[in-house]
């Protein structure tokens, strides 16, 4: 593995980060969630990859602030309130999978309906069948996320089915709080279960702007 060398640029981004935190020390110690410290960083030009990322060390290194477990409690947080909303929100079932051999992912109703399926983007950065697979997932709470911003609803639930057993809910929690939508994924073994498997083999490609937001959502009803 090439180790990365440290540049005069990463040497002056960490005395940039160094000096903020320590001269708006008091300011930042009353600080109480990570939401606050981002937006501190923002207002102070600290918002860069390479600058935050020293930020963050630097609250750490100096005053004790653990800017990524703030932040991970205010997911889980926002998790739990989710899930107390989603008993009373519209539910619907979607199917995902990847396929890391053919680089190809597909999404779909049951039995393969409706489906959005086709390559993968090179932003999806797919290396191999576990990110292919949760690739896919992401895209499905995409899909449902489209479908909760059309009927203009503050939750959807979404239950997912995958057949991978490393797509959990706290691989896609992210995806979850982004799109508003609360996540319960199924994990099954074969393909009769999960139609998408097939799907995703499929030639050429099709949009997610083709799929029936409507009868997803009106499918979800008729299964209330």
């Amino acid at each position: 593995m090439t180790r990365k060398k440290n540049t005069a640029n990463d040497a002056a981004d960490w005395d940039t980060a160094r000096d903020a935190v320590r001269d708006s020390s008091e300011t930042l110690k009353a600080m109480s969630s990570h939401s606050e410290l981002f937006t501190w960083a923002e207002g102070n030009g600290l918002n860069t990859p390479s600058l935050f990322t020293k930020f963050k060390a630097e609250l750490r290194k100096q005053l004790h602030i653990d800017y990524n477990e703030l932040r991970q409690k205010a997911f889980d947080t926002r998790t739990e309130e989710m899930a107390q909303q989603a008993a009373d929100a519209p539910q619907v079932t979607l199917y995902a999978a990847g396929d890391s051999e053919v680089d190809s992912f597909a999404i779909c109703s049951e039995h393969g309906e409706d489906p959005w399926y086709g390559e993968f983007h090179p932003n999806d950065k797919v290396s191999d069948q576990d990110s292919a697979d949760l690739s896919a997932a992401r895209k499905a709470i995409y899909l449902a996320g489209q479908a909760r911003e059309q009927e203009n609803l503050e939750l959807i639930g979404l239950r997912l089915v995958v057949s991978n057993h490393r797509v959990t809910d706290q691989t896609l929690q992210r995806d979850s709080l982004r799109h508003k939508v609360f996540v319960t994924i199924d994990v099954v073994d074969n393909g009769e279960e999960n139609p998408a498997l097939e799907v995703c083999r499929l030639p050429g490609f099709r949009s997610w702007r083709e799929v029936s937001l409507t009868d997803l959502l009106a499918a979800a009803s008729g299964a209330r």
